[in-house]
C-alpha cells in the first residue's frame, strides 16, 4: 500500500471516531464510582434528542489555537469495522460509525491546530458526544477499558470499506481526572507506524470520544486538555440541567440522520 492511500485510510479512520487529563470539573476519573447519584442520576433520555445535544457542541473556535468543524456527511465511512478478535471487538466498533450499543444520538466535531507551529500542522482528531439509555454508556467504557487491557499485541481488522489494517499495539494510557470515570490508551498502526491515542469520557449517561492521530509526525499527535475539558463541561451542564434545555430552532436537524445519525449533516447553518 502506498503512502498517499495509507495517508487517506488513516485520515478516514480520524473522521470515523467519534471513539484528556489533569483538567478541573471534579471528576473521579480512573474506574470511577457505582454509587447513585445525588440528583437521582440522568435526565430520561427519551428527553434528550441531538437536538439537545446540540447545546453540547463546541463552537468552531471556542477553545483557542484550535479548528472546530462539524463533521460532513459521509466521513464516517460506512459499513461496519470487523475482526476475528472478540475480546478487541469493542475497539474496533469504536472506530466505526455505528456504535453498539447505539446511543439515543450523537453529535460529531472535528478538530485541528491552527497556531504556527509546523510541527503540529498535521494534528487531525475527532469529538463524538452520544447520549445512551440505561447502561449503555456504562456498558460501552467497560467494555473498552477491557479490551484495551486485553489487546496490547494489538490486532487485525477490516474497515466498514473492507480495506484491511492491522494494530501492532494496544497501550493503556493514564486516564485523566474527570467526568465520572474515563479511560485512554494509545493505538499504533502497523503499516504506518503511527499512534493514534483515544480518550473515552462518561458523564452519567453521556459519553465524550475524542481521537486523535498525526499524519507526518508521530511526536507530535495529542488529545488536548483544554478542548477535553472545554467539551466535558458543556457535557456536565447539560447532564446537571433541572431539565433539559429548550432545542435551539436554528440548530434542528433538517432531515433524518444518516449512520445513526453521527455524521453531523443536514443542520441548519450555524
Amino acid at each position: 500500500m502506498g503512502t498517499g492511500r495509507r495517508g487517506a485510510v488513516t485520515a478516514a479512520a480520524v473522521l470515523a471516531l467519534v471513539a484528556g487529563c489533569g483538567v478541573a470539573g471534579g471528576g473521579r476519573g480512573g474506574e470511577g464510582k457505582d454509587e447513585p447519584r445525588a440528583d437521582g442520576g440522568p435526565h430520561a433520555l427519551a428527553a434528550l434528542d441531538r437536538g439537545h445535544l446540540a447545546h453540547v457542541e463546541l463552537g468552531a473556535r471556542e477553545v483557542p489555537g484550535y479548528a472546530i468543524e462539524r463533521a460532513s456527511a459521509g466521513s464516517a465511512g460506512s459499513g461496519t469495522p470487523t475482526t476475528q478478535s472478540s475480546a478487541c471487538r469493542p475497539l474496533v466498533v469504536a472506530l466505526g460509525s455505528r456504535q453498539q450499543p447505539a446511543p439515543v444520538a450523537s453529535v460529531v466535531r472535528t478538530f485541528s491546530r491552527t497556531t504556527g507551529d509546523r510541527r503540529f500542522q498535521g494534528l487531525l482528531g475527532t469529538i463524538r458526544v452520544s447520549a445512551y439509555e440505561g447502561d449503555g454508556a456504562r456498558a460501552t467504557l467497560r467494555g473498552l477499558r477491557t479490551a484495551a487491557g486485553s489487546c496490547a499485541g494489538g490486532f487485525a481488522m477490516r474497515t466498514g470499506e473492507g480495506q484491511p489494517q492491522r494494530f501492532s499495539t494496544v497501550m493503556v494510557l493514564p486516564a485523566p481526572r474527570i467526568g465520572d470515570e474515563a479511560v485512554a490508551y494509545r493505538l499504533v498502526n502497523a503499516a504506518e507506524r503511527a499512534p493514534s491515542l483515544v480518550t473515552v469520557v462518561r458523564t452519567g449517561s453521556m459519553l465524550s470520544m475524542f481521537f486523535a492521530t498525526h499524519l507526518s509526525d508521530p511526536s507530535a499527535v495529542e488529545i488536548p486538555q483544554a478542548l477535553v475539558a472545554a467539551q466535558v463541561a458543556k457535557v456536565e451542564r447539560l447532564d446537571r440541567a433541572a431539565r433539559p434545555p429548550a432545542v435551539p430552532p436554528s440548530r434542528l436537524p433538517v432531515q433524518a440522520p444518516d449512520e445513526g445519525g453521527e455524521a453531523g449533516a443536514g443542520e441548519a447553518p450555524e
